[in-house]
């Protein structure tokens, strides 16, 4: 008899025979059956050829790890924590068995094994001493049942362990008998570790986790969710909610937890690092169990599921009509920096204030998702950095809720203040009409073909009524790439000229693939004989009517295309929004540095090229300066330069996470390194502190 919380060694069968009322429980948060014929299976039955052979008088093959629950007098639950690979294996193991005894015509040794072994023969309820949950589980009742003619995935794990391990013993069994393969089973034997609810069983599971295969933030979050719940209603919520979880994200592993990140930034509105994921949901998940219970964060997950659903994989024609036009944009931009808040976006469009309406209207939505794909177009387009994009959005978020403050009626109003006008002159801002010329007009435009093929796609299906397969068109060169001497003489222009204008905006355009190829640097009059081929696309008119191409032709092209961008993805910003913005500096012996402070935000853009100090003797006093420090470096935003000092490498903005309060302090403390007032650090062009600079308010830091 196996002893709550002391391990046991026990053979195979040792271990059913003494588990009288038990039934064994794979909980709904486990992986799925994933052993193979080929690898485990194969080295549990030549474990069990080498007893048979003498060669091992007993072997030790693993660990089982589950906690116990008693459900009343006479039944026993034991949720398998660790080692339910080994343990259905087991089982397969034994219906192969019971099989080959039938077939054999030993009905009473096979009704004998299913009594000892199989089954709890006085119990309906928990009567099979394995209840799984895999991925087949239908297919392992029908093998438990016997009802193999009607198996229909016969690719599944399940089934194709079960017909291995049947073959495999029944060709030992022209050596040995059916008794001496189970006597070796027995021979095999386990360490049992039963653990109670006082074990703290999810960080058991964690740290055995920790020492095998890695467990994704999702997986484990997933356990976290369903461990503490009774069965019946883990395998109840595991397929209302997590199922559907799946069904609308992903069943990989990977993209769960993308998504959990995501859920925590729209709840948090702060950005959440990827390896902090399980940790702050589990301090989130024990905050709201308070207020809405366990069942009600289920659904609150799969609410969010369903609007990033909605935003990057509903079909289209499923969307609300005022959706699809913005939506089916975006997701050709297919971007997930501003993913949370797009959630929280449709979360408030599908959520009702107590007359019924929603929070932000469909309309709203809208407009807000069509301001979106301007900024990211237009930065994408100028090809400015996006590294710290990413950082930016949650701040966006919480500065727009906060800015609306419960009352969403100017959501799009509020939305173009905090993005555009906010942003303006610093690295988060959206480029107007005047920069995006000067960023493309003589820019190397093919490096960036992947948004321009999104920009020529879209100029198309907005001038051409006609539909045009899009998926068939690459980017083509007008002049080519490789030029002959016979472009040179056409074009009376250097190579140096050339090279110059081969990527610019107005010399590509959309061709057909094959057409692509057969153009190659062939001469104007072929090229245009071969493009002509997609005389259908209006982009494509203006040039076929061109007997020669040259710079000019080009530098003209460039222009209206630009302007066609102008057009396409306008700039947008809220009328009449002042932003203040006030030129900062450190200038001190422990570091220099350059910045823009916005007090309407409290947000701070630090220059290219300011100085971190790094003469400190106690870096361990400030870790969170050293971990910001650290992430920075990743990101490449700071670096050593040759002089060995550690410098920022592009301009960064920072932005306050605390409503009312500014980045100063922060920024000052992470280039000083310390604690420092930063109303006290930071000084005005003019020499003057800026804690003494009259009209700022001076918010809790």
């Amino acid at each position: 008899m196996i002893q709550e919380n002391t391990p046991a060694k026990v053979g195979l069968l040792e271990l059913l025979l003494a588990s009288s009322g038990v039934q064994f429980v794979i909980p709904a948060y486990q992986r799925n059956y994933t052993w193979t014929a080929s690898r485990e299976v194969k080295q549990l039955l030549d474990d069990i050829k080498a007893v048979l052979r003498g060669e091992r008088n007993k072997h030790f093959i693993g660990i089982i790890i589950y906690l116990e629950r008693s459900l009343d007098f006479s039944r026993r639950e034991r949720s398998v924590i660790d080692g339910q690979q080994r343990l259905t294996t087991l089982f397969l193991s034994l219906y192969a068995v019971k099989e080959l005894m039938l077939e054999r015509g030993m009905v009473e040794e096979a009704k004998r094994l299913e009594m000892q072994y199989l089954i709890n023969p006085f119990d309906e309820t928990s009567k099979y001493k394995l209840k799984p949950l895999v991925s087949d589980d239908m297919v392992y009742q029908q093998i438990v049942i016997r009802d193999f003619s009607n198996i229909e995935n016969k690719k599944s794990t399940v089934w194709l362990n079960f017909e291995y391990i049947k073959n495999e013993i029944k060709t030992l069994t022209e050596r040995f008998s059916l008794n001496d393969v189970l006597q070796a089973m027995n021979r095999l034997y386990l360490v049992c570790v039963p653990i109670s609810n006082d074990d703290y069983p999810q960080k058991i599971f964690e740290s055995i986790n920790a020492t095998g295969a890695k467990l994704t933030a999702s997986d484990l979050i997933r356990n976290f969710m369903l461990m503490p719940i009774e069965s019946v209603k883990q395998d109840e919520y595991y397929n209302k909610y997590w199922k559907e979880l799946e069904k609308l994200i992903s069943t990989d592993s990977k993209r769960l937890e993308s998504y959990f990140r995501f859920f925590l930034i729209a709840k948090r509105q702060s950005t959440v690092k990827k390896s902090d994921v399980y940790r702050i949901f589990t301090e989130w998940f024990a905050a709201t169990e308070k207020e809405i219970g366990v069942e009600g964060i289920f659904k609150e997950v799969v609410h969010y599921a369903r609007c990033h659903y909605a935003v990057y994989a509903q079909p289209i024609p499923e969307l609300e009509a005022t959706l699809r036009k913005p939506i089916e944009e975006f997701r050709h931009i297919l971007s997930d920096m501003p993913a949370p808040l797009l959630m929280e976006y449709m979360s408030l469009n599908r959520r009702t204030d107590t007359k019924g309406n929603p929070f932000i209207s469909t309309q709203q939505l809208a407009d807000v998702i069509t301001v979106l794909n301007s900024y990211l177009m237009r930065r994408a387009l100028c090809d400015l950095d996006t590294s710290s994009i990413s950082n930016y959005f949650p701040t966006l978020l919480k500065e727009t809720l906060a800015d609306c403050n419960g009352d969403y009626s100017n959501l799009v109003v509020i939305f173009k203040k905090d993005l555009v006008n906010r942003n303006k002159g610093n690295a988060m801002e959206m480029p107007d009409d005047k920069k995006l010329e000067e960023r493309i007009l003589n820019a190397n435009m093919y490096n960036l073909r992947t948004w321009l093929n999104i920009f020529l796609c879209k100029l198309e299906s907005e001038d051409n009524p006609a539909p045009v397969d899009f998926s068939k068109l690459s980017i083509e060169h007008l002049m080519p790439q490789k030029p002959t001497q016979e472009w040179y003489d056409a074009l009376q222009t250097d190579a140096e000229t050339y090279e110059q204008n081969l990527h610019r905006l107005g010399n590509l355009t959309l061709a057909a693939r094959p057409d692509n190829s057969k153009m190659s640097n062939n001469v104007w009059e072929y090229k245009t004989r071969i493009l002509s081929s997609t005389s259908h696309l209006k982009l494509n008119e203006a040039i076929l009517q061109k007997t020669h191409w040259t710079i000019e032709d080009i530098d003209e092209r460039t222009r209206y295309l630009i302007s066609c961008i102008s057009r396409l993805y306008p700039y947008f910003e809220a009328k009449g929004e002042i932003v203040t913005k006030i030129p900062v500096v450190i200038d001190c012996q422990e570091g220099y540095a350059i910045g823009t402070f916005y007090p309407d935000n409290g947000s701070i853009e630090v220059l290219e090229s300011s100085v971190l100090n790094t003469a400190f003797s106690t870096p361990e006093k400030y870790p969170w300066v050293e971990e910001q420090r650290q992430e920075l470096l990743e990101d490449g935003v700071i670096a050593y330069n040759d002089k060995h000092q550690l410098v920022f490498m592009q301009n960064y903005t920072f932005y306050t996470q605390i409503k009312g309060s500014t980045a100063l302090s922060s920024v000052a403390s992470l280039i000083l390194h310390g604690n420092r007032n930063g109303w006290e650090y930071w000084y005005t062009e003019d020499g003057k502190q800026l804690g003494q600079v009259e009209g700022l308010k001076k918010g809790k830091e």
